[in-house]
């Protein structure tokens, strides 16, 4: 998942939000002088990938996308997920996209402190770009996943994928209506286990 996804499905804690949001720019152990609960969220951010790349549904996105692209698939799934999530956020969580990017930047910013080099440097970006309203947008999506292949040295992978999403637009946001409740319960599953919520389930 990328990093709405990621935000969202901890918001049930500000120190998981900021560990969901750090899990992309920390790598190998967690580390053990993380306050509260931010490791904790860096652990669930790792959860939720593991347990996504074994959805159907997902693996169903993937292969709707071009053959000749298929390793930088997994990562632009990922981007589309936001995309999906920001334009159905209320249906899914209960309170506006709006809101909560207010809340995260807020929680963010309060943390700043625990933010590594790169996570400080993103965040910047996120905050001026206005990301999570951005994705919205397929524009945001594919500007997002430019900086992913140009990173790889793919650029010419960014056509066929977009062209590939206006063709099946309808059934990838299905395939994201399939899975997404299932990673957000698998979340609270977690979080209930660590007794980090309580056992009533959240909307999704």
């Amino acid at each position: 998942m990328n990093f709405l996804a990621h935000c969202a499905l901890a918001r049930a804690h500000d120190d998981l939000i900021v560990g969901g949001f750090l899990g992309d720019f920390v790598k190998g152990p967690v580390p053990a002088q993380l306050p509260g609960l931010i490791g904790a969220g860096i652990q669930l951010h790792r959860r939720i990938d593991a347990f996504s790349n074994t959805q159907p549904d997902l693996r169903v996105s993937i292969e709707r996308l071009p053959a000749q692209q298929r390793r930088l698939a997994p990562p632009f799934v990922d981007l589309l997920a936001d995309h999906f999530l920001a334009r159905k956020f209320e249906h899914h969580h209960g309170e506006s996209l709006e809101t909560f990017t207010h809340r995260v930047h807020a929680v963010l910013d309060e943390r700043r402190d625990q933010l590594n080099g790169r996570a400080t440097r993103f965040l910047a970006f996120m905050q001026d770009a206005q990301l999570f309203l951005q994705y919205q947008s397929l524009d945001a999506v594919e500007g997002a996943f430019l900086r992913i292949a140009m990173r790889l040295k793919r650029p010419q992978a960014v056509a066929p994928m977009m062209d590939a999403v206006a063709a099946q637009y309808d059934a990838l946001a299905a395939d994201f209506e399939r899975y997404y409740p299932s990673l957000a319960a698998h979340a609270d599953d977690w979080m209930q286990a660590r007794s980090l919520i309580s056992a009533e389930p959240r909307s999704c």
